[in-house]
């Protein structure tokens, strides 16, 4: 079996991590530019799960380094689910940002996996200028 390695976003993932965005349908994210603004934002850290030199997973987290972070993206090609691999990502997003607590808006599929974590669920929400629902 090969082992996956998670490490620290680099410049030259971009663009495998937006087609990975593609291939998962997150059609904001499949620029390599705008890519590369979320993972070298101010506060945020961004790390890639490599597999035999290619990309299969990646998560970004935002954080003040104190108390709080948010944990903004997480994907996993499909043809490498269900391995740990999203887990690994998060943990290691988590462990970067330096806070106490993440925090995170996930639809019902992904529900379950975040569940996983120890966790206290709270009612939330995400807020779009101009927004009708």
């Amino acid at each position: 079996m090969t082992t996956v390695d998670v490490r620290p976003y680099a410049p030259d993932d971009a663009a495998a991590i937006a087609r990975l965005s593609t291939t998962v349908q997150w059609p904001s994210l499949t620029d390599s530019a705008v890519v590369h603004r979320v993972c070298t934002a101010p506060g945020a850290v961004a790390y890639v799960a490599e597999q035999d030199g290619v990309v299969v997973g990646w998560a970004q987290a935002m954080g003040d380094g104190v108390l709080q972070s948010h944990l903004g993206f997480v994907a996993v090609h499909p043809d490498h689910r269900r391995r740990g691999i999203a887990r690994l990502l998060v943990v290691a997003a988590f462990q970067a940002t330096r806070s106490k607590r993440m925090d995170l808006v996930s639809d019902d599929q992904a529900a379950p996996f975040y569940a996983g974590f120890a966790h206290k669920q709270l009612r939330g929400f995400r807020i779009y200028p101009g927004a009708t629902d």
